[in-house]
């Protein structure tokens, strides 16, 4: 057991070394086109429709249409899509919009799902370009003039933005504050730069209305639309750029249980959106993307296998302990007090732990540097930011039973 254990301790420290190395590489060498500015021109000002579905929204939803009515941009209309919402969505949705002929309501009675309604509202829109946004999430006022440059180049089918969590509060939101910044913001522009961007997040993202229609818009069938329709935006070898300098602030859950209804369809849409389209593994066709999602669940796979070990071997050399020790007077306070750290003595894993905690710290405090956030700022979540990593490994694994188990995974 112990030398396959250490076979995919080694694999798993391999791996994430490289991918951490490589990734602040990349952030070094090309910060100076992290903030990219490209200029609004005249020919950038195309009309753009905004699509807006809801689901039982009633308590945010006047919050993004406020911040909807603020955009900066003429050439605009706004599509919300009442999915079916067995609360007061539609009564609030139509007291906000009343009186702006730029918003048009599609009150439908039955709920069809997310990728539905984007699609019936795609087949209403005027738009040249398509906004998607979530009915939790609000957008800054001159997002448009920030990303519609970056369509000068005719092969770019979609634009991401920076997803920020909205006001963070509590334990929960502001650990996971700290994974939008670095995971949801800074990668994304890392993987664009590689061609790389495996989801185009739903809280906010534009693309080209033409290619929507091309591709006959979102799967209906799969329960994270946003990360399926990157899939075959890539495939069709399309680009998806993003834009750091625009951002979007979202609603997360406050509570682990709420988060965790979250992740399951998360990461379940991510396994079935990558058996739908495993040809792309390793498939130089589609140049570095398929090798760098086939590397982020290489790492996935084995990092469940290592976190299953531990505990495996950890409980297993507990209860060999106790057994020992009931035949001695073996005080395990004194232990405690008398508990001296030398480095010749500790194993190895206990070394690669340690090295891969200082990767993970650097590549931390050197992603708020460039994202511009202030450490003080940002204390309680860097502080809880190695719970990050047992809460992921938690959240793979029952998806991944409830995956295998083949279970129903429901958006709430």
């Amino acid at each position: 057991m112990n030398v396959w254990y250490n076979f995919i301790l080694y694999i798993v420290w391999f791996i994430s070394t490289y991918y951490v190395v490589l990734l602040v590489l990349v952030m070094f060498i090309g910060k100076d086109n992290l903030y990219e500015k490209k200029k609004f021109t005249e020919k950038d000002h195309k009309k753009v429709s905004v699509i807006v579905p809801a689901y039982n929204e009633e308590q945010k939803i006047a919050h993004t249409i406020n911040s909807l009515k603020k955009i900066a941009y003429d050439r605009i209309e706004f599509i919300i899509v009442n999915d079916g919402s067995r609360d007061d969505t539609a009564r609030v949705v139509r007291e906000n919009i009343a009186g702006d002929d730029r918003f048009v309501f599609i009150d439908r009675k039955e709920n069809r799902g997310k990728a539905a309604s984007l699609n019936e509202a795609i087949k209403r829109a005027h738009g040249e370009f398509i906004a998607t946004m979530d009915a939790d999430s609000v957008c800054e006022k001159g997002i448009f003039r920030k990303v519609l440059p970056y369509f000068k180049d005719e092969k770019v089918a979609a634009v991401t933005v920076s997803v920020l969590v909205k006001k963070p509060q509590g334990f929960v939101q502001k650990l996971f504050d700290i994974e939008y910044i670095i995971g949801l913001s800074l990668f994304l522009k890392v993987f664009s730069m590689f061609g790389s961007v495996f989801v185009t997040p739903g809280p906010f993202s534009i693309y080209r209305k033409k290619v929507l229609v091309e591709l006959k818009g979102f799967d209906i069938h799969n329960i994270t639309e946003d990360t399926e329709i990157a899939y075959r935006i890539q495939k069709k070898r399309y680009k998806i750029e993003h834009c750091l300098d625009a951002k979007v602030y979202t609603i997360i859950p406050p509570t682990l249980k709420k988060l965790f209804i979250q992740r399951k369809r998360w990461y379940s849409g991510a396994i079935y959106t990558l058996k739908q389209h495993r040809s792309m593994l390793l498939n130089s066709k589609y140049g570095m993307f398929g090798y760098f999602v086939f590397m982020n669940y290489l790492l996935i796979l084995f990092g469940l296998i290592l976190f299953l070990s531990s505990i495996f071997l950890s409980v297993s050399k507990f209860v060999q302990d106790m057994l020992h020790y009931q035949y001695t007077n073996y005080n395990f306070f004194q232990r405690i007090f008398e508990f001296k750290f030398d480095l010749l003595t500790t194993s190895r894993a206990s070394v690669l732990g340690i090295i891969s905690l200082v990767f993970t710290l650097s590549i931390l405090f050197i992603g708020l540097y460039l994202t511009k956030n202030k450490f003080l700022s940002k204390k309680i979540g860097i502080i809880e930011y190695p719970l990050l990593f047992f809460f992921y490994q938690l959240f793979w694994l029952i998806t991944a039973f409830a995956v295998i188990g083949g279970q129903k995974i429901k958006w709430r």
